[in-house]
């Protein structure tokens, strides 16, 4: 990504964080999309739009569930998370082909996932199917860019910063109120998907 289009996403994500702890805006939905667009434009301006369908897709739910949660966080909520779940079905495909398993990594994902749970577990309530399965897919998606063809650091990291984030959401929504979560939460996303749409396009790393 170039050094101004670099400058740029950091300057629209700081914007929308720095106007949101400042409490309600008009519009803040749109301003909380502005920096995926920027990366939609990137994407667009690197290739052409049916060789990265599925990355633009998973872009595109992801901004549904950000304008899904930003109108109203508590009565949408169940719906965001379903966007979300989606963008990540969609980055999974994007992923493809998968150059083989890497058992190894079952077991720090499945603790991780299972130390959260244990905290969050107690104040899920009627979310705890969805809540179940959003993190099923999440974390098969983060996995998945450890098996990908198109394996690369960015990728990766895309990935472990999106789980960071979502944690976040959770552990801040059925656990307790975490100090400043609504700005780390929105900083590792920021964060996860630059570094995703830069995995994407950027050349897979080689054992």
């Amino acid at each position: 990504m170039p050094l101004l289009l670099n400058m740029l996403y950091a300057a629209l994500a700081a914007a929308y964080l720095w106007l949101d702890a400042s409490g309600d805006i008009p519009l803040n939905f749109l301003l909380k999309i502005l920096p995926l667009l920027l990366l939609c434009g990137w994407i667009l301006r690197v290739a052409p739009l049916r060789q990265h369908f599925t990355l633009l897709t998973a872009l595109a739910f992801s901004m549904l569930g950000d304008v899904l949660l930003a109108l109203d966080g508590q009565r949408l909520f169940v719906f965001g998370l379903g966007a979300f779940l989606l963008a990540h079905l969609w980055y999974l495909l994007a992923m493809r082909p998968f150059a083989g398993h890497r058992p190894l990594l079952v077991l720090p994902y499945a603790l991780f996932a299972g130390a959260v749970l244990t905290l969050m577990w107690p104040g899920l309530g009627a979310m705890a199917v969805p809540v179940l399965g959003y993190i099923c897919v999440i974390l098969t998606m983060s996995y998945g860019t450890w098996c990908s063809s198109r394996r690369n650091a960015w990728l990766i990291g895309g990935g472990l910063l999106f789980i960071g984030s979502d944690c976040l959401i959770g552990l801040n929504r059925f656990w307790q109120p975490l100090p400043g979560a609504g700005l780390w939460i929105m900083l590792s996303y920021y964060a996860a998907q630059y570094a995703l749409v830069r995995g994407f396009l950027t050349p897979a790393q080689r054992d």
